[in-house]
């Protein structure tokens, strides 16, 4: 699946981080300390994609869903 991030960049999201991102669906803005340990390091690659926003605190981390994210489907314009 692609994630559209802007008009001329789409990301590729394989199937964990779908899934990561199907389990925390509206519990969005969430705190680094309640994740589960497996799913810190997705985190971080959704984050470094930009399909997360990251804000370092004191202490943790706040992670939030980018609002300008689309998901699209695995087809390719082009090749249909």
């Amino acid at each position: 699946m692609f994630a559209k991030i802007s008009r001329h960049a789409r990301i590729y999201v394989n199937e964990k981080q779908i899934d990561f991102l199907a389990r925390h669906q509206g519990l969005w803005p969430m705190l680094q300390s309640k994740f589960e340990i497996n799913d810190i390091e997705t985190a971080k690659i959704l984050s470094d994609k930009g399909i997360l926003v990251r804000k370092k605190l004191d202490h943790d981390t706040l992670y939030n869903l980018n609002r300008y994210v689309k998901f699209e489907n695995g087809k390719n314009k082009r090749n249909t």
